[in-house]
């Protein structure tokens, strides 16, 4: 039955990936068009670069400019390549030149349905007829499912993990299975796959060392020479083959630029000037280079992150990836298995360091897609027998833990991730009553308007009412409505004024003013609010000092619209 519920589901994915037209969808986000397009361009030109006939098949295809569309450039702007690493490209390749539009989820559901396959084989070692049902749990009780929608590598990347991690570890003892040279090549292969995701995000290279540790038995050297060898065999083909493309050793190199529709497209739009693009701006875009490494992370905004990446609203390991759990009713530090979550520690460490403000993957996140890859290492912790009862009560506590929280991806699997009233649309009520809004992130959605010029305060949007008006100096509040807003300052808040126009409305709630009394002053009813303690209080992504962040839900009971404003009390 364990075996039934996995493929049925995967078939259903399948199935839905077949029949879904992709551009139902709004739009692309984040990376997207660049996935995209790179792959038509190897699908149908067999190489890495822009052209003018790029861009018209895929507008073609997809009935809208590639918005999003990032570039890479050695020689100032005369070779245009794509500035993302090729892998996943490749992949998708074949299944975009068959079904343009489809192709990129039936090549997402396919990798994700073999690689579900095989990591269940390899955990019925010790999991035995609960592998199938655990294996179920970890790709459809957490968000790692709805990836396969969107043209993102981080899926693709997590697949490959999950393949690289069963075939290490396949065999009751692991050294059972060592046959010779059929054994070396498995090793060579879960080396290349390593080295993949190595190149995509340096970060991921910390995986290479439990895949080592994971070695055992009088064939340890050939095993350790044939992994190394697989590793080093695909790192230096990647690198050769990008010098040979882009002029420089990654993706991430040499200068890099987006594109979209406000700002024009390359051999498109003649307006675009592509030498001062990227000649005066030698290593922009870059990972790496001047400014682009160290954000000097303080104590304090390092606990909110690890609180956030742990438990937050949005991006949250703990809701949207609760199965890492799983594993760890049946650990083993046997085999290296110890050394999985001390490598994950280390590459998430790597993200909050150097992308302190932005530590989950940009706009175009579905929940947690840094993450992502990093998650199938925590599969294969499970290294010892486990009782049956025990392994199913796990498995049910984890999916009843997770429920509340993927009930919209479970409920409407291809939802899109932004609504049209603004509002993220994978989290659930229970996840914006129970779960703390991450402070620190400097691309979540929804933004709203951000303006840190309203009398001094830096004022934002966490629903999507209230909504700016007259220049956004005003906020407008919907009829018998509530909303959520965060409000900074540079200083501690010990009192806000409400200013509202009238007429005064009824059942007003803003923490703080349910007693206070209002005064009219020039026209406008006026309340003293109590911000009670702060939120949080960190660094901002624009600041080197601390802010006070205040989190307030404003209702009213009204049958006109609410037009208010803050501003500190002096």
């Amino acid at each position: 039955m364990g075996w039934a519920g996995l493929v049925l589901l995967l078939a259903a994915l399948l199935a839905g990936a077949v029949t879904f037209d992709r551009r139902e969808w709004r739009g692309l986000l984040g990376d997207e068009a660049t996935y995209l397009m790179q792959s038509q361009s190897l699908a149908w030109d067999q190489d890495l670069r822009y052209t003018a006939d790029d861009f018209r098949r895929f507008r073609d295809q997809w009935d809208r400019p590639p918005d999003g569309l990032i570039l890479q450039s050695s020689d100032g702007g005369d070779t245009l390549v794509y500035g993302k690493p090729f892998f996943y490209g490749l992949w998708l390749a074949p299944f975009v030149r068959i079904a343009p539009v489809r192709g990129a989820a039936i090549a997402n559901t396919v990798l994700l349905a073999f690689a579900a396959i095989v990591t269940a084989r390899t955990l019925k070692a010790h999991l035995g007829a609960m592998a199938p049902l655990w294996t179920t749990v970890f790709v459809f009780g957490s968000v790692l499912f709805a990836h396969v929608w969107w043209a993102h590598a981080d899926l693709f990347l997590a697949c490959l993990l999950a393949l690289a991690l069963a075939v290490v570890y396949r065999g009751p003892g692991g050294s059972e299975e060592d046959s010779g040279p059929a054994r070396a090549r498995s090793w060579a292969f879960a080396g290349g796959l390593v080295a993949v995701v190595t190149l995509s995000r340096p970060f991921y290279g910390a995986l290479l060392l439990p895949v080592a540790l994971a070695t055992s038995g009088a064939r340890r050297r050939k095993q350790l020479l044939a992994l190394g060898g697989g590793f080093l065999l695909v790192l230096g083909l990647s690198l050769a083959a990008n010098f040979a493309v882009r002029g420089t050793w990654t993706a991430y190199g040499a200068t890099r630029a987006g594109f979209y529709s406000h700002t024009g497209f390359p051999e498109i739009d003649s307006a675009v000037a592509l030498e001062k693009r990227f000649s005066e701006r030698p290593g922009a875009g870059a990972w790496v280079g001047e400014g682009k490494l160290g954000y000097h992370i303080s104590p304090r905004l390092l606990a909110y992150d690890l609180l956030y990446f742990l438990s937050g609203r949005h991006v949250g390991i703990g809701p949207y990836f609760l199965p890492f759990l799983l594993g760890f009713a049946a650990f083993s530090p046997r085999r290296g298995r110890w050394a999985l979550p001390v490598a994950v520690a280390l590459a998430t460490a790597g993200f909050l360091y150097v992308r302190a403000f932005n530590f989950y993957g940009g706009g175009g996140a579905l929940a947690n897609r840094y993450f992502l890859p990093l998650y199938p290492a925590l599969w294969f912790v499970a290294g010892r027998r486990i009782r049956t009862r025990r392994a199913l009560g796990a498995a049910v506590i984890v999916v009843l833990a997770a429920a509340p929280f993927l009930w919209p991806l479970w409920s409407e699997p291809r939802r899109y991730p932004l609504v049209e009233d603004g509002a993220t649309g994978y989290v659930s009520r229970t996840a914006r009553a129970l779960l703390p809004y991450e402070t620190s992130l400097s691309h979540l959605k929804p933004a709203g308007r951000e303006d840190r010029n309203h009398h001094g305060l830096w004022i934002k949007f966490l629903a999507p009412e209230p909504r700016p008006v007259s220049g956004g100096d005003w906020f407008r509040l919907s009829p018998a409505s509530s909303g959520e807003i965060l409000v900074g300052h540079s200083r501690p808040l010990e009192e806000l004024i409400l200013e509202v126009r009238p007429p005064a409305p009824r059942g007003l709630h803003l923490k703080g003013t349910e007693s206070g009394e209002p005064r009219v002053r020039e026209g406008l009813i006026r309340y003293l609010v109590d911000p009670g303690r702060p939120t949080a209080r960190h660094r901002m992504w624009w600041t080197r000092n601390d802010v006070w962040l205040y989190r307030f839900e404003i209702a009213h009971e009204g049958v006109e619209p609410l037009l208010f404003r803050l501003r500190p009390r002096r």
